[in-house]
């Protein structure tokens, strides 16, 4: 599944919604679309543990129903773990971060902990994305931890050019291993309304 695109993701989603059977609200149009919406879209190739999506319903639906109905009509590899019922008119959650965790071979996990190092230890370090446009990786990086050969990280979501995991792993000299002896997850999904209140 950590092969399926955001677009693919969607019309399987259209489909399993329907096998489902949920009452769900679609658009006005001359082709209506079922009414959901990722708060961020997961990358090509990353797997995800804890991803959200979030359905508009024309009628109210117990939450534990709803994730007996997706998981029946589901695909393999693709789970529904837990549903919440949110107030109509409610504004659409705010992505602010994401966690991924990765392994790092060991023979690479030396080179890779002098990387960590010293990339937390700049207050800027630019690349160039593939598109041409320079970000500030170590602005992404909330933290960043290797604990043996178990890499971590919280990226922060921010307007504009994002800093993605791509471009951290680049700079961590970690690049040419991806997707053939590191496969990132996106561990947590980091939402607005889960950040504690501060006074």
């Amino acid at each position: 599944m950590r092969y399926i695109g955001h677009r693919d993701l969607l019309r399987a989603m259209e489909r399993l919604l329907r096998r489902s059977q949920l009452p769900v609200s679609m658009s006005e149009g001359f082709h209506p679309k079922v009414r959901m919406s990722f708060p961020s879209a997961l990358a090509l190739g990353v797997a995800g543990e804890d991803e959200v999506v979030e359905l508009d319903l024309t009628a109210p639906a117990d939450a534990g129903e709803v994730v007996q109905r997706l998981n029946v009509a589901s695909y393999a590899g693709l789970a529904f773990h837990s549903a919440i019922a949110v107030h109509a008119g409610r504004k659409k959650t705010a992505h602010v971060a994401s966690v991924f965790e990765m392994t790092i071979p060991g023979t690479l996990a030396e080179m890779t902990a002098q990387k960590i190092a010293a990339l937390l230890a700049e207050s800027n370090v630019s690349v160039v994305k593939h598109n041409g446009k320079s970000v500030d990786v170590r602005a992404a990086v909330n933290r960043m931890t290797l604990d043996g050969h178990c890499l971590q990280m919280e990226l922060a979501a921010t307007t504009g050019a994002d800093a993605s995991f791509r471009e951290v792993i680049e700079v961590l000299g970690l690049r040419e291993y991806l997707f053939r002896t590191i496969f990132p997850v996106r561990k947590k999904v980091v939402l607005s309304d889960q950040i504690p209140a501060t006074n």
